[in-house]
């Protein structure tokens, strides 16, 4: 149990802390995003460029992806999350964009 906890504790160092301590919350600019108008994922909240925030109903992290499910049921999936960098996808519509975390 001991080295269990070790290597989570080691894993989340590695990451940037944020409000909810998961590495995909923070501002991400790539795709249609700049880090002016970026992705932002918050605790329970999520925005993408230009469009409104929205209430996130559940994150589900499922080795080295999460899939994101807003309260409106749509959902995207967050792959290959680095500390400043991830994919974002979208299975509705297909698009994939190369995400880098905002300073």
């Amino acid at each position: 149990m001991r080295n269990s906890t070790v290597l989570l504790l080691a894993l989340f160092a590695t990451f940037p802390a944020s409000a909810a301590g998961r590495p995909i919350d923070g501002r991400w600019g790539g795709g249609p995003a700049t880090c002016s108008m970026p992705f932002s994922i918050q605790g329970s909240t999520y925005a993408a460029p230009g469009g409104r925030t929205q209430r996130i109903r559940k994150v589900e992290p499922s080795g080295g992806w999460w899939r994101v499910e807003l309260v409106d049921r749509s959902a995207f999936v967050l792959m290959d999350v680095k500390p400043n960098s991830m994919t974002w996808h979208s299975p509705a519509s297909g698009d994939i964009f190369e995400l880098r975390r905002c300073p």
